[in-house]
Parts: structure tokens; sequence; C-alpha cells
């Protein structure tokens, strides 16, 4: 079996250059990556070709954290989290010598050494890797979806693209774009929420471009808007799809000039905002009826995020309650409640959330302030859950634009995650039996619920 592959991300000056030496002359396999985006790229490609019981031929990443781009932070969480098995090491400053070369080469081999010796520890044990959440910003999941748009985040943010957000009411959208705002060179900035639907269109514009004194009844002063406040920031807005297609014109115009004009004003103020924008409706179905323009549509669906459904990752919910546990016990001074007992987290699994992780974090709450502790059990949960309602099997989200075998590979995704739930459920979380009923073998099967984020102990008991 060839040596596993040392990346090096970022690096492009001498120490980097000596480094690929001396790893060369030991025999290792050295490949470069730009920058973090790229090399998430590569990782992922190597993973997508590993046969289940071997590792990726990627062994070892080498990050120079000043030369890889601002998304080295999140980079590192993302390589920890989602390859774990790959070793981490950073690059020397240039001033560097020799022997700091050395000593890093010297690390590499060890970690390789390691890796080897953990690889045949996970053979013997029938490699069932553990699953764990992954925090990224504000947000927590461990469903595969979710970890790809944590990949991508950083990648977007670093651009002055508008971005849009897709997803169902309740699904954290403003999370997202506040990420988005954080990993990108305007963090030092502000950053603005405003929801559109909320707004009467009048309110909307004065809020977006601000009014001048005396422009309508009640304006006795100057007021500065939201584009202008937001200037060297981040704009986000909500709910884009109920804006009037008045309002949709004066939108277009900014994004296309960077100006505004504040409401009974004449001066043109320039502004430099970077606008994500966000939707729980389909604007594709909105352009073809008519209501949205078609210009203004593709002018901010340059980069499109979509989030899933908390229908479509029941890996997360339990992950989620427990965060939403923790949280209000803290701020709600319940340090008594200490968990969620396992029928309640099978209430909270067989529940379809029509609200989402909203929908999710107020059922917590209302449980905390309810139970006596020391467990959240099923009977802390609203009667709506106990009866099962809300449950609802759904076709997966997709964009028009996306080609047909995407949508279709999504579909049978669902149906696979959706089956090995119920299998792993019957079964009590026996891994031997659920594979022997699939038709499958057990290796086949460990890599088909890592792939889907599920756990054999979260259905045991």
């Amino acid at each position: 079996m060839p040596r596993p592959i040392v990346m090096i991300v970022g690096g492009s000056g001498a120490t980097a250059t000596r480094l690929r030496a001396q790893l060369s002359r030991r025999g290792m396999r050295v490949r470069s990556a730009a920058d973090c985006g790229t090399a998430l790229e590569l990782l992922s490609e190597a993973a997508s070709r590993v046969v289940p019981g071997r590792r990726s031929e990627i062994g070892a990443v080498i990050l120079d954290v000043d030369g890889a781009g601002i998304g080295a932070g999140a980079f590192r969480e993302l390589l920890q989290a989602e390859f774990p098995e790959v070793s981490l090491l950073e690059l020397p400053s240039e001033r560097a010598g020799p022997e700091d070369v050395g000593l890093l080469v010297a690390a590499v081999e060890q970690g390789l050494r390691e890796q080897d010796t953990r690889g045949d520890d996970e053979e013997a044990e029938g490699y069932e890797t553990p699953l764990h959440g992954y925090k990224f910003e504000d947000l927590n999941s461990r469903n595969p979806a979710m970890l790809d748009l944590f990949r991508l985040i950083p990648r977007f943010a670093q651009t002055a693209s508008p971005v849009l957000i897709v997803g169902e009411t309740g699904t954290g959208k403003e999370l997202v774009a506040a990420a988005i705002h954080r990993q990108s060179k305007r963090a030092s900035g502000e950053f603005f929420t405003i929801n559109c639907g909320a707004l009467t269109e009048s309110l909307l514009e004065s809020e977006l471009f601000g009014h001048e004194r005396g422009a309508f009844t009640g304006a006795i002063h100057q007021k500065k808007g939201y584009f202008e406040l937001a200037h060297g920031g981040t704009l986000f807005l909500d709910e884009l799809g109920t804006i009037s297609p008045a309002m949709q014109v004066k939108l277009l115009r900014v994004l296309q000039q960077m100006e505004v004009r504040r409401v009974g004003g004449t001066e043109l103020l320039k502004v430099d905002v970077r606008i994500v924008a966000a939707t729980n409706a389909s604007l594709e179905d909105a352009v073809a009826a008519g209501t949205f323009r078609e210009d203004l549509y593709y002018r901010l669906n340059v980069v499109q995020l979509s989030i899933p459904p908390l229908r479509e990752r029941p890996e997360d919910i339990p992950l989620l309650a427990e965060v939403f546990r923790a949280k209000f016990s803290e701020s709600l001074s319940r340090p008594d409640i200490l968990e969620i007992d396992r029928m309640a987290i099978a209430r909270l699994k067989g529940y379809g959330w029509p609200g989402n992780v909203r929908e999710l974090e107020n059922v917590i709450e209302r449980a905390v302030i309810l139970t006596r502790g020391p467990a959240i059990t099923e009977a802390d949960l609203p009667e709506r859950l106990k009866l099962g309602e809300a449950r609802r099997t759904t076709v997966p989200s997709f964009d028009l634009e996306e080609p047909l075998l995407a949508v279709v590979t999504r579909v049978q995704t669902a149906v696979e995650r959706e089956y090995l739930k119920r299998l792993l459920r019957r079964y009590r979380g026996h891994v031997g039996r659920a594979a022997e009923h699939a038709g499958i073998n057990r290796r086949t099967l460990y890599s088909k619920m890592q792939a889907h984020g599920m756990r054999r102990e979260d259905y045991r008991g």
C-alpha cells in the first residue's frame, strides 16, 4: 500500500520549499493546496474514494496559517471534526531554521506511525467510528448536508458577492448569515438584520434607505438607513420574497450602483455593503409567476446556500435538544436538570417539526421550565409530540436549477436514511442483525451509518 499523502496548505515560501524537499527525500508523497477551501475539496475527494476498512490516502495536513487565508481557524475545526484520522500540524514561520523543519518532519512521521497503529485496532474492533456533534460558529450539526454547508461558509464568506440563503422558517438562516459575516473580511464591521416581511412598504423603505427631516408626517429628525449604517459590514435581508414590486426596483438599483437616496432627499450616498438575503419561499416560482423581478433574483442569487429542514436531519434532533437543554438550564437557573431521558428523545425524534429548529428550541425551553428534574421526561413535552402530530413525509427540498441527477440522488439519500433509521430502531442498534436483515455486511452498514451521521447508541434500549 503506498504511503499516505502529506498536504501542505497555503505554503509558498522558503520554509515550505525546504519542508517539501525533506519529506520527498524520506519517500513521502507531498501535495499542495493554495488555500483552505481547495484543501477541503481535496480531502473530500480522497474520502469519497475510500474503501470501507481503509483510511484516506491523505494522512497529514501541514497548515501555513499566514498563507492559507482568513478561513484557517474554521479549517482547523472542520478538519478535526470531519477527518479526525488526519494529522494536523502547523508550518513554522519564515524565520524558522533547518532544525525546526526537521522537527516538523519527525512529527509528521510519528503521526503517520500512530495512524497505522490505530488502523490495526479499528480493524480488530469492527471498524466502527463514533460520531459526535460538530459546532461551527453558533451552528450545531452532525448531518452530512449541514457539514457540507459548514465547509462552504468560509469559502463564500471571503468573496464580496451577494448570498441567498434558502430554507424553511425556523431552520437558522440568520445564524448562517451571521456566520458568513464573522468569517468574512468585513467581520470588524457591523452586521444588521431586517425582516422585510414584518414591515409595511413605506416603513421598510425608511428603514433601508433612511429619511430626511420632514420627509413625511412624524419625520422630525434625519435618520440613516440600514444601508448607511452597515457601510463596511453586512446587511441581512430576511423574508426577501415578501417585498413589493416597487421596493424590488429600488433594491435592485442599490445593488447595481451601491448608492442610496434617503426618503425625501436628493443626495446620492455611496455605500459599501455585503448583502445576504434569505427566503422561505421559492423565488424561482415567484419569478415564473411574475411577482418577483428576474433581474433582481439573478443579482441576489450569485451564491445560494440551502438549509435542510429538521425533519431531513433526524440525527441532529438529540444533539440540538441537548444544546438547548444546557442553554436553558443555565439561563433559567435550573442546574439540577442534567439530561433528557431516552423516552423523551424518542418522542422528539418521532415528531415532524414543522417549525424546525426554532420549534425544538421552544419545546426544550418549555420542558426546562416545567420539569422537576433531574431529567426532562416524556411528560414534560407538549401534547402534540406525544400524539405524534406534524409527522409528515415530504420530498426533500431542491432547487430547480439543480440537474435531475442531483435531485434524484438527494431523494435516494433521504430514503436510505429513513430505511436505516427504522431498521436500527427495530433491532435496537444491533448492527449485526440489522445488516443481516438488510442483506449487506456489517462493514457496509457501518459505512452507511457514518455517511448519514447515525450512531447505534442512539437506537439502543
